[in-house]
Order: structure tokens, then C-alpha cells, then sequence
């Protein structure tokens, strides 16, 4: 058997986790799932921050070489994608990040720990969760970008199992 892989994501004030989310789309309000069209981004402003992390189950000897980066996906005009890797949870806001542009390949990607701050998630050892620390990422826009939705986007996250 394998570890199975699922992205978590987190909001609201006192943190409530969401399972098996099914996108990581931004907008103007604190939720998983989001429809861009529903709650878009507000030109000339900063999308909520989303706190995404990964839960693995299943079974497994080690994970490790954890790594997350945008790997497709054109940005419109004065659009930018800021992230953070194995930050601590806070309630989600737009107020900006102060966070870098996410990595765009595999050689500058973000390296991933454990919720333990671990570089390596060992199955079966007592304390740990399976969980990784979260990703925080945030959509930022100007005065330039233009209105309705930015183009789709694609991220990986990648391990080695053992």
C-alpha cells in the first residue's frame, strides 16, 4: 500500500479545516471551494490569504523532499501570486502577506516539512500526524489588473515515498 495524498485547507478566526478541498481559488471572501465568479478578487486589492496544508494516509515507510511551486498558468496584468512555506495558522485576511512570488519551477520550490517541522513524515512513529506545516498563499492585484477572472492556474506538490 501508498500514502494517499489530501489538500486541507483552513479558515475562519479559531481555524476550521476543510478535507479534500477541490480547488485553491482566490476571492474575496474566507471559504474553500471558491467560484471566482461569485466572489471575485477586487481589482487594485489582495485576495483572502489561503492556508493550505497536506494530510497523508494510508501506508507508508517515510515521506520526504517535499516541495511546492506553481507549475503553469499565465498571470494577467499586475497580477501576482505570493507565497510562504511552513508557516503557523492565522485567521485568514487581505491584508498582504509580505510573502515572496511563488516559485515557478521545480529547482526554486517551496521545501515542505512536517507539522512536526520535520523534513521527513515517518508512518507509524508515535507523535507524528501526517500532516506538513501549511502554505500560505495570496492572490495580489493593481490598478492595471483587469476585471473578471485570471487565468487558470496549476500547482504541484511533490514528494519521494519509501
Amino acid at each position: 500500500m501508498s500514502a494517499t495524498l489530501h489538500w486541507m485547507e483552513s479558515n475562519l478566526v479559531g481555524e476550521v479545516e476543510t478535507p479534500d478541498i477541490s480547488n485553491i481559488n482566490f476571492g474575496n471572501v474566507d471559504e474553500p471551494n471558491i467560484v471566482p465568479a461569485d466572489d471575485p478578487v477586487i481589482i487594485g486589492q489582495n485576495s483572502f490569504s489561503k492556508y493550505i496544508r497536506i494530510f497523508f494516509d494510508g501506508t507508508w515507510t517515510l515521506i520526504s523532499n517535499m516541495k511546492f511551486w506553481k507549475n503553469s498558468g499565465a498571470y494577467v496584468e499586475g497580477e501576482a501570486i505570493k507565497a510562504a512555506a511552513n508557516v503557523e495558522y492565522a485567521t485568514p485576511s487581505k491584508d498582504a502577506t509580505g510573502d515572496d512570488n511563488i516559485p515557478t519551477e521545480e529547482g526554486s520550490a517551496l521545501e515542505i516539512e512536517s507539522a512536526e517541522g520535520e523534513v521527513t513524515i515517518e508512518y507509524g512513529v508515535s507523535g507524528v500526524s501526517g500532516y506538513t506545516k501549511y502554505i500560505r498563499l495570496q492572490t495580489q492585484t493593481t490598478v492595471e489588473t483587469p476585471s473578471g477572472a485570471g487565468n487558470q492556474k496549476e500547482y504541484t506538490f511533490q514528494w519521494d515515498e519509501s
